[in-house]
């Protein structure tokens, strides 16, 4: 039975609460709920504008708030859904930017998903061949985000909502059964209802093993990473990473990449990086890429970045006068750390090959400096030449003569 004690023992000790409040059935029962309590809350409605009763729906949200003398904020958003993007997941993320952007850094915000969203949740991981991860599903707490209904049902919140005589939205779309979500809730739970009639729960319940699973699995990978990371946090050592099982391989590598904030790889992308990155001939340079990451390798590490832009044309050359800030490089900017006469004018060029530099007196040729200093193939291209009077004078990080002191930051 849905009790007030229960969903404050749930939500946290916090200065200000948001409910996220829609207007349908699950929000307003929580709204409703909390109404009743002594603490700190405020309401926030996204309007996203896609249903043609979206501004009578924001008017209904803020006459329930008044009556129930909650503050409410209504934020209108904008989704924009290009080619083959789900406009669910499109509507979702903006809702979540603009809560986030409202919020803040001690707020929580209360969200009404409940046991039968969970159990939908996790069968659609599962027809999408999610791994450990996404067959958690919803964790109740995720620090500023707590859904403190995932241990009710939806017949549970409809038997408080019309106790309670209640008046809520019934949103047309969610009967659309042409939306994953919407097929499993009205096809298939049903019929699994009438077979396992608390499945809703068990279902949840299954969800909160895998939770416990991945928590293992993170830290196993979180002790693994830091035996095989290499001296920067982007670098990975295959030495010791192929020590490992081909499974602990696969868990650490995923692991590194999210922990860089870089996109997830596909199963298929995953193994390609353990079974062409990492049994590569020595003098190779092997690439694995998917939108927004790539993974390469040289001297026996891995590299992972976000994806290279195309590289400056050879004979591309860029004027920077000293007194005035860095010009953008294709691949970060420059940084001058020493003092030099305020109408000085560099050049900054790419590499064409056959450079030479002259150091302590002695010409050196710049292709063998580059390989001495480990720079990586892909980013020789990318490295500036700084010129003076049409003379190389420094290469940041690599050499320089003269006191000369650039440093290149990439992105």
């Amino acid at each position: 039975m849905l009790s007030l004690p229960d969903i404050l023992h749930i939500c946290p000790s916090t200065k200000r609460l948001w409910v996220a409040y829609s207007g349908g059935l699950d929000s307003h029962v929580l709204l409703h709920l909390l109404a009743q309590s002594d603490l700190q809350l405020r309401a926030i409605h996204i309007n996203h504008g896609l249903n043609p009763d979206a501004d009578y729906w924001a008017e209904h949200c803020q006459k329930v708030c008044k009556a129930l003398d909650v503050p409410c904020d209504i934020i209108k958003v904008k989704v924009e859904v290009a080619a083959r993007e789900s406009l669910e997941a499109k509507a979702r993320t903006a809702r979540y930017q603009a809560i986030l952007q409202t919020i803040t850094p001690d707020d929580v915000v209360l969200t009404a998903q409940h046991a039968d969203d969970q159990a939908e949740t996790l069968l659609l991981q599962l027809l999408r061949g999610s791994g450990v991860a996404g067959l958690a599903a919803m964790p109740e707490n995720k620090g500023w985000l707590v859904r403190p209904l995932l241990g009710y049902t939806r017949a549970e919140l409809y038997q408080y909502a019309q106790a309670a005589n209640l008046k809520w939205i019934e949103d047309s779309s969610n009967a659309d059964t042409r939306f994953d979500r919407n097929f499993l809730r009205h096809e298939i739970m049903p019929r699994l209802q009438q077979r396992w009639a608390s499945v809703s729960h068990i279902i949840s319940r299954a969800a909160s093993h895998q939770a416990e699973a991945n928590e293992l699995i993170q830290e196993l990978a979180a002790q693994d990473l830091q035996q095989c990371q290499g001296h920067k946090a982007d670098i990975l050592s295959l030495d010791k990473l192929s020590k490992f099982s081909a499974a602990r391989q696969k868990n650490v590598l995923r692991f590194w990449i999210k922990k860089l904030a870089l996109p997830s790889p596909t199963t298929k992308q995953l193994q390609q990086i353990v079974s062409n990155l990492m049994t590569a001939k020595a003098d190779s340079q092997p690439l694995v890429s998917w939108q927004g990451a790539e993974i390469r390798r040289y001297r026996r590490n891995l590299f992972a970045m976000p994806n290279l832009p195309p590289p400056p044309s050879p004979t591309k050359t860029i004027k920077w006068l000293v007194s005035s800030p860095s010009p953008r490089l294709p691949l970060g900017n420059l940084k001058l750390t020493q003092a030099l006469p305020s109408g000085t004018e560099l050049e900054i060029r790419f590499r064409q090959g056959g450079e030479v530099i002259r150091l302590n007196k002695h010409q050196r040729v710049v292709k063998k400096l580059l390989q001495a200093a480990g720079l990586p193939p892909w980013q020789r291209q990318f490295i500036p030449f700084i010129y003076l009077d049409n003379v190389l004078v420094a290469i940041p990080g690599i050499a320089e003569e003269n006191g000369w002191d650039i440093e290149w930051i990439t992105n």
